[in-house]
């Protein structure tokens, strides 16, 4: 193998099916300011959020790239809706219908990639889900004095991975892990870890990001909802067990160390993130951060980790933002929030 994470895309076990099921149809809209989530058909997350907001009275939209929208001077109104707050979830310009003409594809593309990289400033409300890439998330980091692995991004790894000083490597994606090749299909490009000789015969034309591979007692996905913090310790084999072998992953709620805690809320403050999952290695007590995931999902470490509390908190978080943009209640409360 001379190509690094490459060679994973062709692989059919590796695919994520995000197309809309068959004979599915999208909730009506809202004659109410409402929360408005950016997202797929097939999207649990969404499915959980909406069903707890129901439950408190609160309407909300699901939107994707078919759904009428409108940016005046006002703000930003999606078929009519204007959003109280806006999560941007799993919704990429390549979710598009394909066109048989590549230059308008392509400009399609474009038009909403410009959109969705200024939601902040054209939404006037609360915008989740977007955020500073690895790299800004890495520099952070490093100036706030919170460990990093050591990190380089090459075109040349078989010559540049000698900066590292490090007998194992990890190689991972720029960008996202899920390259989406067609409408709803996305091919898995998980990150792998190496012996360093391995890569010193490697060779790519894209930016590859490589990483000290750091020794650690345990490892932390931690999500942070507006100031709020909840955490799961994950044991697993592999980078890719998450998404090809989650019988070999172990998931567990667990308390957040004081130093993560620390961490993670100067992190969000200072990316400016509302809401992330973090990623934390723990060495010797001490937080190693590798990235901040905008749009981590969370639904999966609940079931393994059988708790619902994240969930309720982004329910919760979501019910403040609301009212806090002039929302109200459409109906009673349901006894089930109770």
């Amino acid at each position: 193998m001379t190509q690094p994470l490459e060679w994973q895309l062709g692989d059919q076990s590796r695919m994520i099916d995000l197309r809309p099921s068959a004979g599915g149809e999208r909730a009506g809209t809202p004659a109410v300011p409402c929360p408005v989530f950016l997202a797929r058909e097939r999207d649990p997350e969404v499915d959980a959020l909406q069903a707890g907001l129901w439950r408190l009275g609160i309407p909300s939209l699901r939107a994707g790239l078919d759904t009428p929208l409108l940016v005046d001077a006002d703000g930003l109104l999606f078929d009519g809706v204007r959003p109280t707050v806006l999560w941007v979830r799993h919704l990429s310009p390549r979710a598009a219908p394909e066109h048989p003409v590549s230059a308008v594809r392509r400009y399609r593309n474009d038009a909403w990639r410009a959109l969705l990289s200024q939601l902040d400033a054209v939404a006037a409300a609360p915008v989740l889900g977007t955020g500073p890439g690895l790299l800004r998330q890495l520099a952070v980091a490093r100036d706030l004095g919170i460990r990093v692995p050591e990190t380089v991004v090459t075109t040349r790894p078989g010559t540049d991975v000698v900066r590292l000083r490090t007998s194992r490597v990890v190689a991972k994606a720029l960008d996202s892990h899920a390259v989406e090749a067609a409408p709803g299909l996305l091919a898995g490009a998980f990150a792998q870890i190496v012996p360093r000789d391995e890569v010193l015969g490697w060779t790519c034309q894209a930016p590859l990001v490589l990483q000290e591979y750091v020794s650690h007692d345990c490892e932390l996905r931690v999500y942070h909802l507006r100031g709020e913090i909840h955490a799961f310790r994950v044991v697993k084999g592999m980078p890719e067990s998450l998404w090809l072998d989650e019988d070999a992953v172990q998931v567990i709620a667990c308390p957040v160390p004081e130093p993560v805690v620390n961490a993670t809320r100067r992190l969000a403050e200072a990316l400016g993130l509302g809401y992330a999952a973090f990623d934390f290695l723990i060495r010797q007590g001490e937080p190693v951060f590798l990235e901040a995931n905008v749009t981590g999902d969370w639904r999966w470490f609940e079931r393994r980790a059988d708790t619902r509390a994240l969930t309720r908190g982004a329910v919760k978080m979501i019910a403040r933002l609301h009212r806090a943009g002039g929302g109200t209640r459409q109906r009673p409360l349901s006894f089930l929030a109770l």
